[in-house]
């Protein structure tokens, strides 16, 4: 089992679910995906009034994978959405983030990265000689100039073989700089802790213009 799915069964085992009780059930995409509730609602499943807001919406696709777009048009499937600390894991279905970095705008959205970010610089190099600073990104080659180094710094590159920059990027996650197939997202609002903690389930005020939220009462099943 590599890393990324390890962390996934070892959220799943403590993770459980929570009974309907105003006409939001849980509901997953398919059997082993991620159990969605609120703040999240599954569009054409449940009702807007479900989740939170727009931010939160999440779709099916047609092999039935978890899918949240995030802006500008970055689809993301999700692996697993812890609610107790609200983090949830997600990866590119194509498997080359790089190409989604380069118009994801993650600040118009709730979410923010977990980990530690960087600024870094994609280069197309003519053959496979980067540095341990770097890292080696197939998906963005062709069969001509295979190789791509991403890099924190233009230092890094000194001394390898010439290499044409493509494009900057910023606010990389480190996990891409790990190669990891999986990285981490964390909202703040609607903090719903409180909620999870009392074993209660966490809903939007009735009434409210401020986008309030209270707990309702709800048991683990």
């Amino acid at each position: 089992m590599n890393f990324d799915k390890a962390i996934i069964e070892v959220l799943k085992d403590g993770s459980s679910s929570r009974q309907e009780v105003d006409g939001c059930p849980e509901l997953r995409c398919k059997q082993d995906g991620p159990i969605v509730r609120f703040p999240f609602f599954i569009k054409g499943r449940h009702n807007k009034s479900c989740g939170y807001s727009e931010d939160f919406e999440l779709s099916c696709s047609k092999e039935n994978d978890t899918v949240l777009e995030l802006p500008v048009s970055v689809k993301l499937h999700v692996s697993y959405i812890s609610y107790r600390p609200q983090y949830l894991w997600v990866h590119d279905p194509n498997h080359c983030f790089l190409k989604q970095f380069k118009v994801l705008n993650v600040s118009a959205s709730p979410f923010f990265f977990v980990y530690e970010v960087y600024d870094a610089t994609v280069f197309n190099c003519s053959r496979d000689n980067t540095s341990s600073l770097s890292t080696r990104v197939d998906c963005l080659g062709d069969s001509s100039q295979p190789f791509v180094a991403i890099t924190k710094t233009l230092g890094d590159l000194d001394g390898m073989v010439p290499c044409n920059k493509m494009f900057s990027l910023n606010s990389v996650p480190w996990e891409v700089f790990h190669n990891f197939s999986i990285f981490t997202l964390q909202w703040s609002r609607p903090n719903c802790l409180r909620c999870e903690e009392k074993g209660k389930l966490c809903r939007l005020k009735t009434n409210s213009s401020e986008s309030e939220t209270h707990c309702v009462n709800g048991y683990i099943s």
